[in-house]
């Protein structure tokens, strides 16, 4: 008799397991579709007390919380507290979202996932584009749609070709906004990349615009620009600077109330000074910059890395020195008037300037011995 109570006592916990699942996933096709439901485990175990009810799986978990998709090495599922812990290789799917870390809680009620270790969350829509960030810790409020990550984080958008670092991030994926804080950096662009860093960041997608706010610095091979404020429009390629901006480079110095700099392929090709313009400038790369125009308005434009021409207007002043070659004098040029423009050849040589209106000013000659 004790023989046979021995041999049975396996098949009853068999067909005890069985039952469970069975209730299990008859009570998640009953019940609304945030209910639990069992794919696969390598093992299962119930444990019930008077307060709980804990389901803990191991070995290829897999489970779904209505139309999210759970994996896992181990899971332990609390019925009452409505909370479903994952350890190992944790993968988290849901529409255009997956979720990866070593470690996450899922708190079914207010709908929340808490992550930590090796965290990466991708995204990923219907024409291949994708974005990805990862950290060492994250939440996921899947109600608001909205990811916070903190610790280490790094993150890449392939549509814009743009990496980003920082040490606080939140994305709120429901209306497209995402926030940087603690150093954050970016960089955009590939073989001529663009280089941004502040003390906060703000990306709005719907209108792929960046707005970078206080200790702002953007530099890139050819220049550095720097000011409390930055606007950057991703699809026009313009980066709109605001609180006394300072634009630097291997030709030219220039500061203003505010820049637009336009770029192809994150490349300068136009400046546009507004607002009490000063641009220092030499001809030579890396030159004396002795030269400098002053004015309301300044446009200047690059080729190559080079000015190639630039345009003054309003209340414009400047001063101009031409060295001695064995082709031209050495000259002091100064002068005054409300509008100016000045073109420079493949070398940075200027090659005209021309004023007009209320025209004031002199030249400084220097004899030939």
């Amino acid at each position: 008799m004790v023989s046979i109570l021995l041999r049975l006592k396996p098949l009853c916990f068999i067909l005890l397991i069985a039952s469970c699942l069975g209730g299990l996933n008859a009570q998640a096709k009953k019940n609304p579709p945030d209910k639990f439901r069992l794919v696969h485990a390598d093992k299962l175990f119930m444990n019930k007390t008077d307060n709980e009810q804990i389901l803990e799986l191991s070995g290829n978990v897999h489970f779904f919380y209505g139309d999210t998709e759970f994996r896992s090495a181990r899971a332990l599922i609390f019925d009452v507290k409505k909370i479903a812990r994952l350890f190992g290789d944790v993968t988290v799917s849901n529409d255009s979202l997956t979720l990866n870390a070593d470690t996450l809680a899922y708190y079914r009620i207010p709908e929340l996932m808490n992550m930590g270790g090796r965290i990466k969350a991708t995204h990923k829509n219907q024409t291949g584009d994708y974005r990805w960030i990862r950290s060492d810790y994250a939440s996921y409020d899947k109600k608001a749609d909205v990811l916070t990550t903190w610790s280490r984080v790094s993150a890449y958008d392939y549509q814009e070709h743009a990496y980003a670092w920082c040490g606080y991030a939140q994305w709120n994926r429901s209306t497209g906004y995402a926030l940087m804080l603690e150093d954050p950096r970016l960089q955009a662009g590939r073989s001529d990349s663009l280089y941004v860093e502040a003390d906060k960041m703000e990306f709005f997608d719907a209108e792929h615009k960046l707005i970078a706010t206080f200790n702002v610095e953007v530099y890139s091979r050819d220049y550095r620009a720097k000011s409390d404020f930055l606007i950057y429009f991703m699809k026009e390629d313009k980066a709109v600077f605001t609180g006394e901006p300072h634009f630097a480079s291997d030709y030219a110095d220039a500061r203003a109330k505010e820049f637009h700099l336009f770029l192809t392929e994150r490349k300068l090709n136009r400046a546009e000074l507004i607002d009490s313009c000063r641009v220092d400038f030499s001809e030579e790369k890396l030159g004396e910059k002795r030269n400098n125009v002053r004015a309301d308005l300044i446009s200047m434009q690059f080729e190559n890395d080079q000015i190639r021409q630039f345009t003054a207007e309003g209340s414009v002043d400047y001063v101009f020195t031409q060295d001695a070659t064995d082709k031209r004098d050495f000259f002091v040029n100064s002068a005054t008037g409300y509008y100016l423009q000045a073109t420079f050849n493949e070398d940075s040589k200027l090659t005209s300037m021309q004023m007009k209106n209320n025209i004031k000013g002199k030249y400084v000659f220097q004899d030939r011995k």
